[in-house]
């Protein structure tokens, strides 16, 4: 990671550590969401987009689990993806929390030559904070490693508005080594309510 993304991330931990409490954070939730991606290619830049659906479960006080399935469309070349793992939760203020998050992967790119499949691991840290009542900012640092091809990092930052206690709206943007994601998309949340 180079030194501008590490002062941007300080900045950001320290955005997400400030300000008024405002509500309680809620880790079940199913989500739908609109994913536009660009790969670094080398002298051409490689586009795609496609839906992204998920959710995350409390399984207990600190724990949840947490999956998704992507499907992306490279003009022709199709990337599946699935995702399923557990994260550990810690409240650091009423409003805020730091989470970690471990989870298995597995892809498959679909051309018209054959299909590849890959898997590894995934690993994530970062904060979750209640802005206000109504609008929730997310910073976390996320590292994936597949077998066959290598690792990569990225930051991302996502923000929602929540509509009421059930549903919200917003925009994730993530930064990587190899590619620039970012997503729009609606979380739906059950369990107990936000306070």
């Amino acid at each position: 990671m180079n030194r501008r993304l590490g002062q941007t991330v300080v900045t950001l931990t320290a955005v997400l550590l400030s300000g008024v409490s405002a509500a309680e954070l809620n880790y079940d939730y199913l989500e739908l969401r609109f994913v536009d991606s660009e790969i670094d290619a080398g002298t051409n830049d490689i586009d795609g987009d496609g839906i992204k659906i998920g959710g995350s479960y409390k399984i207990a006080d600190n724990v949840h689990t947490f999956g998704s399935y992507q499907t992306l469309d490279f003009n022709g070349i199709d990337l599946n993806a699935f995702e399923i793992g557990a994260g550990y939760m810690k409240s650091i203020a009423a409003d805020t929390d730091f989470v970690a998050r471990l989870a298995y992967v597995n892809g498959e790119i679909e051309t018209g030559a054959g299909d590849v499949d890959d898997s590894g691991f995934s690993i994530a840290a970062g904060f979750r904070r209640m802005l206000r009542a109504d609008i929730e900012g997310r910073a976390f640092i996320n590292h994936v490693d597949l077998d066959e091809s290598g690792g990569d990092t990225s930051l991302e930052l996502a923000g929602d508005y929540f509509f009421n206690d059930q549903l919200a709206g917003g925009l994730s943007l993530e930064f990587g080594d190899d590619a620039t994601t970012w997503s729009l998309g609606v979380r739906y949340f059950f369990g107990a309510p936000r306070r």
